[in-house]
């Protein structure tokens, strides 16, 4: 019987030693350290690219600040007449104003009314000709059909406003409502066919 036993036993080792359990051991632990440097190695990158992500974030967000400090200092007082005390950011996608804080309250400026809405594009409009001026480059600003849903108080602010601004830029004005722009002064375009 216990001949038998052993019998058995050495079976088991030699069917045990056929099946490579070590080599396969061994494989299995080459792979997992393979595997455990690959894991560092990943670690490392994606350690670096957070670092890059950021640096690239920091510096998109400093050049777009140097790119729209001007277009800000030109804008500042601009819409300051027009709201007292009010704030602006500049939506860097679409390089006009984004939001705007009035009296405490910050509205982002699609949900503004129509007439406010026109006002903040065509003081942008100005501040970027009033910018282009400034290095000696005159374009005319071009308003058609403008200002046509600004209540009659801001009206006579936007009007003093480019009056203002047309002392040093060219301002075309097309409107059918010759009425409400006669006081605005300037130029009246006219066509005069000869005989």
């Amino acid at each position: 019987r216990l001949r038998r036993e052993l019998a058995r036993g050495d079976g088991a080792s030699e069917v045990q030693a056929e099946g490579a359990v070590e080599e396969r051991r061994d494989e299995v632990s080459g792979a997992l350290e393979q595997a455990e440097a690959s894991s560092a190695r990943y670690a490392l990158q994606a350690r670096a690219l957070k670092v890059l992500i950021e640096h690239l974030d920091a510096a998109r967000k400093n050049a777009q600040e140097t790119y729209f400090d001007p277009i800000r200092k030109e804008l500042e007082p601009l819409i300051a007449q027009l709201h007292p005390g009010a704030g602006f950011e500049v939506d860097a996608d679409r390089m006009l104003v984004g939001e705007i804080t009035r009296n405490g309250r910050s509205d982002d400026v699609s949900v503004l009314s129509g007439g406010a809405t026109e006002q903040v594009a065509i003081l942008t409009r100005l501040a970027f000709a009033r910018l282009f001026a400034k290095q000696g480059v005159h374009v005319p600003v071009i308003l058609d059909d403008a200002l046509v849903h600004t209540d009659d108080e801001r009206i006579g602010t936007m009007f003093n406003m480019l009056t203002q601004v047309a002392r040093d830029q060219q301002i075309l004005v097309f409107s059918c409502r010759s009425r409400a722009f006669s006081d605005l002064g300037g130029t009246r375009a006219y066509i005069e066919i000869a005989p």
